[in-house]
């Protein structure tokens, strides 16, 4: 019995070995390749975004990159059009970010940094990030957020907002109205 034993183990000693040795020296990969290599980038760019052959928004920004299905972005300016193809009636402006492939309102959009938007009645919001949420068609953030419309101020952590800024929803709200 001992002597099957031990016969076994010699059978199977080399093939340990073997993986052993070349499964370790295999796939070495560096971190430069792990990373998603830029399919495209684009400098000082300038993007008209059109439906029906109306003018919708114009995105401005210092660069733009492809990485996967993401498109960043850095320096972003975007100019909204509601009525007249020529004057801008809102915008927004934000240091960076991103937005996945796919079509119109599906593509999930998020932004970073020293956020300014304008809606077309001249709502103010501010905020340190935001997200476009295609699933429920509305603009989402849980960051410190600040909107102004008019004489009326209201701050909080976080928002859930309609993308015309008529129901807005400002969580742990801290608040001034005027008379």
């Amino acid at each position: 019995m001992k002597q099957r034993i031990f016969k076994y183990i010699r059978l199977l000693l080399p093939i340990v070995a073997f993986f052993s040795i070349y499964s370790c020296g295999g796939d070495k990969t560096t971190a430069r390749e792990q990373r998603p290599q830029s399919k495209s980038t684009i400098q000082r760019a300038r993007i008209t975004f059109t439906e029906g052959g109306k003018l919708q928004a114009i995105l401005y920004a210092s660069r733009l990159e492809t990485r996967g299905e993401l498109t960043f972005g850095w320096d972003i300016d975007v100019k909204f059009f509601t009525d007249n193809d020529t004057i801008p009636d809102g915008g927004m402006i934000a240091d960076s970010g991103y937005v996945t492939e796919g079509s119109g309102r599906n593509r999930l959009v998020k932004v970073f940094g020293n956020i300014t938007l304008v809606a077309p009645d001249g709502t103010k919001l501010y905020a340190d990030s935001l997200r476009w949420n295609p699933t429920t068609g509305k603009i989402e953030s849980n960051s410190r957020v600040k909107v102004v419309r008019k004489t009326e101020m209201v701050e909080g952590i976080g928002i859930v907002s309609d993308p015309n800024f008529k129901e807005i929803r400002v969580k742990n709200v801290r608040g001034r109205l005027e008379s």
